[in-house]
């Protein structure tokens, strides 16, 4: 069956994950998912959509929020299982590392959760992050170190995930530190904090921070871009920027009609996707220096990425 660019986006307000065609802004399938769906990760062999259940609207509301993760098949659009957080709740960064093993970040609980086989779904470990808020999760490719942002003590906790008796090793960065970033050899990983409108550049290897780029205000999400730069949305500037690790500089700002809350980015064509406050992801051409269009989605759009996928959609 052909292939198509799919964007599959987590709608947190919709409480559903959904699938857009590309290029023409369609809706293709809506899988509906519990109430209040967060960050998501996909399988290494690109067929499943793990989606932490967070269970809150917001990360500064109370109450002890979901404990699950949704599986959902990405050529059916159908959900398939959950996998349980058993007591640790909240669930919202995830990431997998290459060998297919999955980490979920409980900030109820500020642990990390170490998933070797997700196909059991059975806990390994949880490792205390030693922080408060632990909110968003890069993974080396190996597995062998796990970084967590953790919101309200402005660190970032390092771990060693398959060790029983890691303790976490904690680096001071900014105010509200959110959504982080490797660069391409896993040598550097940026940080954002989002209410000293700065990013933390930390040594992976030293496990330090050496470096610090300011922003606009509201630095919130980051990705790489295959030549190096990274993209960053600024929540409070409605903005996306594009900046230079090595030379810790920003090359260029483009604004948004909208807050962005979340940054993505299709490796065919190069554009940068943002999901925007209250609905609507919005499309850049950074070569343009504009936005060029906006793809309708439900609201609250989040974390979105582009697969080339052969949807099959029985409804």
């Amino acid at each position: 069956m052909k292939t198509r660019d799919v964007v599959v986006v987590v709608q947190k307000n919709d409480h559903s994950l959904g699938f857009f065609d590309f290029s023409k802004g369609e809706e293709l399938a809506r899988v509906a998912l519990p109430d209040y769906p967060h960050e998501f990760a996909i399988s290494p062999d690109g067929r499943y959509a793990y989606s932490c259940h967070f269970g809150l609207k917001l990360a500064e509301d109370k109450g002890p929020g979901g404990n699950e993760i949704s599986v959902v098949d990405l050529l059916t659009a159908q959900f398939v299982r959950s996998i349980s957080c058993a007591d640790y709740r909240r669930p919202h960064g995830i990431a997998f590392d290459a060998s297919g093993a999955l980490y979920v970040l409980s900030e109820g609980a500020s642990r990390l959760l170490v998933i070797s086989d997700p196909a059991s779904g059975s806990i390994a470990r949880a490792l205390p992050t030693g922080g408060s808020g632990s909110h968003m999760l890069a993974v080396t490719r190996s597995g062998s170190l796990a970084f967590c942002s953790n919101m309200f003590s402005e660190t970032v906790s390092v771990l060693a995930p398959h060790d029983d008796s890691s303790i976490a090793r904690l680096l001071q960065v900014g105010k509200r530190p959110e959504g982080s970033a490797f660069d391409a050899r896993e040598q550097q990983l940026l940080v954002c904090n989002r209410e000293s409108a700065d990013i933390s550049v930390i040594d992976v290897l030293r496990q330090e921070v050496t470096g610090r780029i300011e922003t606009p205000p509201g630095p919130v999400r980051i990705v790489r871009r295959s030549d190096g730069l990274f993209v960053v949305a600024c929540y409070h500037d409605q903005s996306i920027i594009v900046v230079d690790a090595d030379r810790r500089e920003i090359t260029q700002r483009v604004s948004l009609p909208a807050k962005p809350v979340s940054i993505g980015l299709d490796s065919k064509t190069g554009s940068v996707l943002a999901g925007l406050l209250p609905s609507g992801l919005g499309v850049v051409n950074l070569d343009e220096g504009q936005l060029v269009r906006v793809i309708a989605t439900r609201p609250g759009p989040d974390p979105m990425v582009v697969l080339p996928l052969a949807l099959t959609v029985s409804q």
